[in-house]
């Protein structure tokens, strides 16, 4: 109860600290908005009488006035020549007044303003050092108690504290949340498997829970007071039923892994969650995502105005944002509300390009295209009809798939084994590729794609001269003999000229084809496209290579 009072009064605190500042700075504006009402007012009788004046004039040019007309015209020439600017106007002295008192209570009620604003946050910082401080005290008390009785009711006192003050919110928010998903047990049949372990994950928890509170209390019973065996009892039915529910809700046969790692512990089950919503997004690509935008930092802010963990934009938020936490505000800065609205803003994306690639608008990999979507916009996708050749776009989808891929995919969860249609084949996990007994060529520096391309071409019994940087390849090689063409074919070098498809504007780029399929894409191998030394694979549509044109050459 200590600790909640005073979490309690810091918030107070702060609430009145801000609602002051708001209150002193409304009242100092609208009291120099009455002070200068007549300077105003003047002002506007000003722009009134020279708007009449011009209206006359055209209508004099038009035709010749009667001696009336024309005294009209005249009198409004004379007051024409009266200023109109504000600081062009002599005020009388009691105006000069008012303006002077407006200025002043702007500052005053501004200076007040900020005042209040930073003592609200001291409070704030001073309630979190405060509760951390008692925790910590409390902790030490409990450990230093040699009295069993003691400690069992203090530690069934915590449990039954802490459940009754999250159970209201803990059961109105699993309630929203069952109710939003009433419809998972047939997507998880149809293989949503990550929502299915996190329910199986939450079910075991909460047994666990119910085990502990069941033990602590039966044997402590004689250490707590009698106004709380009833709470606790309500406690552990609540959670009973929470338990069933979940039971029948994910079924028994979920697996044991989340499928994702590396996640923050207390963003977990948001990741989970948000990955869980639609099978293209799926939770190890939403924390890719997040990795990249803030790095985990739920106070992150861009120059280019974007907020929170997901980093969105406040004109993005207004339409995208949703409650991810059930306390009924869809709140940027709050972590579990964005990642929540990240997993459905992406899911939005992944539905449009399936429906625009079902139009025949686009073709390609749904998750690309999802990720271009995001990085460059739906618009820039769609006009191009596939992932926009853009180099910071190319770079974003392949960093984000490298990273689920690999980071944030459970051990033994990720895709490995060999591929292409080269001898030997290459060993990949997660789109990496291992270069163990691989024999490196020396003629380059290691870890440039040049250095791959030559090493991989002398692996597969095609060794290849030097050719200098990775531009110069498709002349040099045509100059040596070599057939350089545009059709791919496995074990050609693939040449990117600076610029395209994601090369480096000043050396070009090139890589290894490993495999030429069906539908005109191609798989390849390249050194240096993830950094230094990191040797990884990737897949060209057929629509890229025809985009890219004579940007792309092959020697063969």
């Amino acid at each position: 109860m200590g600790h909640t009072a005073m979490e309690l009064t810091a918030r107070a605190s702060m609430a009145a600290g801000a609602t002051g500042a708001y209150a002193v700075g409304h009242a100092a504006g609208r009291t120099r908005d009455v002070m200068t009402r007549p300077q105003r007012a003047m002002v506007a009788v000003y722009k009134a009488e020279e708007k009449t004046a011009r209206q006359l004039d055209r209508a004099l040019r038009k035709g010749k006035p009667g001696a009336a007309r024309a005294k009209r015209v005249a009198d409004a020439r004379k007051r024409a020549g009266k200023p109109i600017v504000l600081s062009d106007a002599k005020p009388s002295a009691r105006i000069g007044g008012f303006a002077a008192k407006g200025k002043a209570s702007r500052r005053i009620g501004k200076h007040v303003g900020g005042g209040l604003k930073k003592a609200g946050r001291g409070v704030k910082r001073l309630g979190s050092t405060g509760l951390d401080w008692m925790d910590e005290a409390s902790a030490r008390i409990t450990a230093a108690d040699d009295d069993p009785a003691s400690q069992l009711g203090d530690a069934t006192r915590d449990l039954t504290f802490k459940a009754v003050r999250k159970g209201v919110r803990g059961v109105t928010s699993s309630a929203r949340f069952i109710w939003r998903h009433r419809h998972a047990p047939s997507r998880a049949v149809r293989g949503v498997r990550a929502a299915a372990s996190t329910g199986a994950r939450v079910a075991r928890a909460a047994a666990n829970l119910v085990r502990a509170a069941a033990s602590r209390i039966a044997a402590g019973a004689a250490s707590i007071s009698l106004p709380v065996l009833p709470i606790i009892a309500a406690m552990i039915a609540v959670l009973g039923v929470l338990l069933a529910v979940m039971g029948a809700f994910l079924g028994s046969s979920a697996s044991e892994s989340t499928g994702v790692a590396n996640v923050p512990a207390e963003y977990e089950a948001d990741v989970v969650r948000a990955g869980s919503i639609c099978p293209t997004v799926t939770p190890s690509i939403i924390a890719a995502q997040i990795e990249q935008e803030s790095n985990w930092n739920p106070k992150a802010g861009s120059s280019a105005g974007a907020q929170g963990i997901a980093q969105f934009m406040p004109s993005t938020w207004a339409s995208a944002g949703k409650d991810g936490d059930g306390d009924g505000k869809a709140d940027i800065w709050n972590p579990h509300d964005a990642i929540w609205s990240q997993g459905n803003y992406m899911c939005g994306l992944a539905s449009q390009v399936e429906t625009a690639k079902k139009s025949g608008k686009l073709t390609g990999d749904t998750l690309e295209l999802t990720l271009a979507a995001y990085n460059a916009g739906l618009g820039s996708v769609l006009r191009y009809g596939m992932v926009p050749p853009f180099e910071e776009t190319i770079n974003y989808v392949r960093r984000i798939k490298e990273l689920a891929a690999t980071k944030y995919t459970a051990t033994g969860t990720a895709e490995g084994g060999t591929v292409g249609s080269l001898e030997p084949k290459l060993t990949v996990s997660g789109g990496i590729v291992s270069t163990a007994g691989i024999t490196p060529d020396t003629r380059y520096p290691w870890g440039q794609c040049t250095w791959w391309a030559a090493t991989r071409r002398a692996d597969i019994g095609k060794p290849i001269p030097g050719w200098g940087n990775a531009a110069t390849w498709a002349g040099s090689a045509a100059s040596a003999g070599y057939t350089v063409d545009g059709s791919p074919s496995a074990g050609s070098v693939i040449v990117f000229q600076p610029g395209v498809l994601g090369a480096s504007a000043d050396y070009g780029h090139v890589a290894m084809v490993e495999e030429v399929r069906g539908d005109g894409s191609i798989l390849i191998s390249e050194s240096n496209a993830l950094g230094l030394g990191v040797v990884s694979t990737r897949e060209i549509s057929a629509s890229q290579l025809a985009a890219a044109g004579n940007g792309v050459r092959y020697i063969h």
